[in-house]
């Protein structure tokens, strides 16, 4: 299957670190990434994402692929347009539930995709990627850093809850390489017919 990068814009911020949290409701809505798709779960957050197997195994507590909590990382692989969504544990029954290798673990379904994909077969994809709770914070700014996929549309929506006043320091942005002042950022996006933003948070030398 041929692999074509979907159309888009990049847009380039640099911001303080307290600054770049504004778009962490991006992360939890959902993004994309380009990665290698056929790889396991655990390859995935290491080699993507950059996750020791230390902190995969204490901070990141439940994952979701493709709307089903799993348990086994190493035998779970990920494919062109899987949805991933990783999360810090969760209080309650619910999160005890959901939790990887909790003893309630029996009480909910799981997916297990063991061997759809032979292990030598590894070609370039996409990922819809979510975050949650406390690893927003932790993981968000590396994602952003790297860049993340969002459409046009969510962005403008995101945009739109933001004015001058809650965007103190926010001076310029950079748009397909050019420096751009930030009340210029939507009319240049509107006049841009691509459908996606390749988006960029850096934070500020």
């Amino acid at each position: 299957m041929e692999h074509r990068p979907p159309s888009f814009i990049s847009v380039e911020f640099h911001l303080s670190p307290d600054q770049i949290q504004a778009f962490f409701p991006l992360l939890q809505k959902g993004f994309r990434v380009e990665a290698r798709i056929g790889v396991s779960v655990k390859d995935f957050l290491s080699e993507h994402i950059g996750l020791s197997p230390e902190y995969v195994r204490d901070r990141v507590k439940t994952i979701f692929l493709d709307g089903k909590s799993i348990d086994d990382l190493d035998g779970t692989r990920i494919h062109d347009g899987s949805m991933l969504a990783l999360s810090a544990a969760m209080p309650g029954l619910a999160g005890a539930v959901l939790r990887r290798g909790s003893f309630f673990a029996g009480l909910r379904s799981r997916v297990e995709e063991r061997n759809q994909r032979p292990s030598g077969e590894r070609e370039e994809g996409f990922i819809h990627l979510k975050l949650f709770n406390l690893l927003l914070p932790e993981i968000g700014p590396l994602l952003l850093q790297e860049g993340i996929l969002i459409s046009k549309d969510e962005f403008r929506e995101f945009w739109a809850h933001f004015s001058e006043e809650s965007r103190p320091g926010w001076e310029n942005a950079r748009v397909k390489g050019k420096e751009c002042e930030i009340q210029s950022l939507a009319p240049l996006l509107r006049e841009d017919p691509s459908p996606w933003i390749r988006l960029k948070v850096q934070e500020k030398a």
